[in-house]
């Protein structure tokens, strides 16, 4: 942004209104509804829709080889990735009389909801080749769109306000909502399936998807830039990495995702090899983290206040760590619990981590953007979160690719369970060396 009064970038933000309306936070935070809806539904029940277990429902049908859909969704999740940035920079250069981020969610939410449907109504009714290249279109399609919404969306969160406490809030909105579409996902789709197939609903959730996307239409955003970024893409890229801010932080969420990503994985299939549960009832222990981390989004701005952003989110780091250790005998202490409630109880016990991991790095990439515009006299939002979401979303891919490896390497069944062991060793050291890097971080 040009200094065009004679102040200084942070004098200029500072001058702009701090506290946001609770009305505003409620509703920026709704967007993050579908976020975390569509984003659960299409990396859980898209195997359940395309090749699921010939124990399922007759709901479900083979449709598509393992591989096929496999491919699919890689092919989706490299679209996502590579849209992330470019989408970023389109949106820091925009200029409209709606400003740079608000048109771009106002398209893209038709799109989204839209391209959400499509991927549960394949044209052939059985196993078919057509099938498969339909998935790799629709959800190739879906991801775009998703990035469309989502990307500028992050970028309005250090629009809204300069305050770095509001913006902690704003992401503990953000983090709430997120467990509500997540949980509310896993919770209502099972029934919906069962009890009126994949077409409808993909039909109830899609009016969800549009309306919940396009609620932070009605924000201002005061804080946005007069003047769009006038760098090149090259530049703009490179200079996020200039940033001495960036590179510490982001290649700590990078870290921390991957820890993450290889408990998701191990966590869903430990239940069914040790506890012996059923598969609908495996996601219950993750469930629990989500809903421990609901229940401490409100405290998160006083935490963030009171020990800064960016010790909190080290502790969360370092206690996710420490967790792997009760996870790795998790169903098999001498404790008046069976397998399962242990499962439950070390899983709710990590979800303080998810907690700091939902609420806090949206935060921190609005303080990382004003020192950004300190150094350039830019307001570049959205390439900064563009490019977050690239290495973030290849952390997720490549954690799931190593706990997969890892369970068929030393065992993920009642007989061999040595994945069990590995993974989360694996994960510990991952999210320990996240918070070493990030100690490098000088921002709050």
């Amino acid at each position: 942004m040009s200094d065009q009064d004679g102040a200084r970038p942070d004098e200029q933000r500072l001058a702009g209104p701090t506290s946001v309306p609770l009305l505003h936070k409620f509703l920026y935070g709704l967007a993050y509804v579908p976020v975390g809806l569509s984003t659960i539904m299409v990396m859980t029940w898209i195997g359940m829709r395309y090749y699921p277990p010939e124990t399922a429902t007759a709901a479900s049908v083979a449709l598509a080889t393992e591989g096929a859909v496999a491919a699919a969704l890689i092919l989706g999740r490299v679209v996502d990735a590579i849209a992330d940035p470019l989408l970023g920079y389109w949106s820091d250069r925009l200029r409209t009389r709606w400003g740079r981020r608000k048109p771009f969610i106002l398209v893209g939410g038709p799109l989204l909801a839209v391209t959400f449907v499509l991927i549960w109504t394949p044209p052939v009714p059985a196993l078919s080749a057509i099938n498969a290249v339909y998935l790799g279109i629709t959800a190739s399609a879906f991801f775009f769109a998703f990035t469309v919404v989502v990307c500028p969306y992050l970028a309005m969160l250090p629009e809204i306000t300069p305050d770095p406490a509001e913006r902690v809030s704003l992401g503990a909105w953000q983090g709430g909502f997120n467990v509500l579409g997540t949980v509310g996902g896993m919770a209502l789709t099972g029934y919906l399936v069962h009890s009126y197939g994949y077409r409808t609903m993909g039909l109830v959730y899609a009016p969800v998807i549009l309306f919940c996307a396009w609620a932070p239409l009605l924000v201002p955003t005061p804080v946005a830039a007069k003047e769009p970024s006038d760098l090149p893409l090259r530049r703009a890229v490179a200079s996020t990495f200039s940033n001495p801010w960036f590179p510490p932080y982001v290649i700590s969420q990078l870290l921390f995702w991957l820890a993450l990503s290889i408990v998701l994985m191990a966590g869903l299939q430990l239940p069914v090899a040790r506890a012996r549960v059923d598969e609908a009832v495996a996601g219950l222990p993750l469930a629990a983290a989500l809903l421990v981390a609901g229940l401490l989004f409100p405290v998160m701005r006083t935490l963030a206040e009171r020990v800064s952003k960016r010790r909190l989110l080290m502790g969360a780091m370092v206690w996710l760590g420490l967790m792997m250790v009760p996870l790795i005998f998790a169903g098999l202490l001498p404790l008046p619990l069976t397998a399962f409630q242990q499962m439950f109880l070390v899983m709710a016990l990590a979800g303080p981590s998810v907690a700091a991991l939902f609420a806090l790095p949206n935060p921190m990439v609005g303080d990382i953007v004003d020192h950004d515009e300190e150094l350039t006299g830019q307001r570049r939002e959205a390439i900064y979160f563009g490019v977050q979401g690239l290495l973030v979303k290849a952390g997720t891919g490549v954690g799931a690719g190593i706990a997969v490896l890892l369970l068929g390497l030393f065992g993920n069944d009642a007989t061999r369970q040595g994945g069990f062991i590995a993974c989360p060793l694996v994960a510990m050291v991952l999210a320990w060396v996240a918070a070493a890097v990030l100690t490098r971080y000088r921002g709050d």
